[in-house]
């Protein structure tokens, strides 16, 4: 049987968002010997395929025999079975709409497909025309300034994605992580490529950073926001606006002020 140690450590690799120095370096290997690894051109010993193993999180024998590529094509694809929790109203049999406040964003990534937990959130009913009806929607609440001028402590409504090769197109979504829990982010879909999603803030402040595919565990795009912050009179309008409204407030002033002066003398 082929080996499949190739295509897999390079696939695996690249999940991980890591260059071939990076991953030599892990290895304590030299990037040459790591390219020819990842080329076919030479085989590595066992002592360095446990490493490699162990630096994935999988084992040797599927790091040598296993479909690494197609399994993680079907996850991103929804083919391979996600756990997600609703709550149902029990008199109208409806979908309710889950909360998930900042105090409980730290908890989700791990709670997200535990019933019990989940029933402790709250809910809300949503009956509106512009959400699909067979879809499943929540409500997380973020904080910071990363997605300005979407203001820290809005209500992001999102709809639930179960193929994650449809999203990208820097389109926001919220994406939760088990290393980062939930975030607020623009996606640029890298999943065919390299195995891992890119993501981007609305504040220019803030770079863009990635994600390997493997530590993704819900992506929902967002939909509507719901925030208590309201703008003043003069937010959203151009700067000239603003600057020509002040500009006519100070002209009043001065024909006022020449007026009185007139009229004194």
């Amino acid at each position: 049987m082929r080996s499949k140690l190739p295509e897999n450590l390079k696939f695996l690799r690249k999940a991980k968002g890591w260059t071939q120095q990076a991953l030599a370096d892990r290895l304590g290997l030299t990037r040459p010997t790591l390219g020819a690894y990842e080329e076919g051109r030479s085989e590595p010993k066992l002592s360095v395929l446990i490493d490699m193993a162990a630096c994935f999180g999988t084992t040797v024998d599927a790091l040598v025999r296993g479909e690494k590529n197609a399994e993680a094509a079907e996850r991103a694809k929804g083919d391979r079975m996600r756990v997600l929790t609703v709550s149902v109203d029990s008199a109208s049999d409806r979908e309710r709409v889950v909360v998930v406040p900042v105090k409980a964003a730290a908890g989700y990534a791990h709670g997200y497909g535990d019933p019990e937990w989940v029933s402790q959130l709250p809910t809300f009913g949503l009956p509106l025309k512009e959400l699909a009806p067979d879809s499943t929607y929540r409500m997380f609440q973020i904080e910071g300034d990363s997605m300005l001028p979407t203001p820290s402590g809005s209500y992001i409504l999102c709809q639930y994605v179960d193929d994650w090769m449809s999203v990208g197109g820097l389109r926001p979504h919220i994406v939760v992580t088990r290393n980062d829990g939930v975030v607020f982010k623009r996606i640029e879909n890298d999943l065919p490529g390299g195995g891992r999603l890119v993501l981007h803030s609305d504040n220019p402040a803030f770079a863009p950073y990635a994600v390997a595919g493997d530590d993704v565990v819900e992506v929902w795009r967002a939909a509507a926001y719901l925030s208590f912050e309201l703008p003043s009179a003069l937010d959203g309008q151009p700067a000239s606006a603003a600057s020509l409204r002040s500009a006519l407030d100070t002209l009043r002033g001065e024909i006022d002020a020449l007026k009185r002066s007139e009229s004194e003398s």
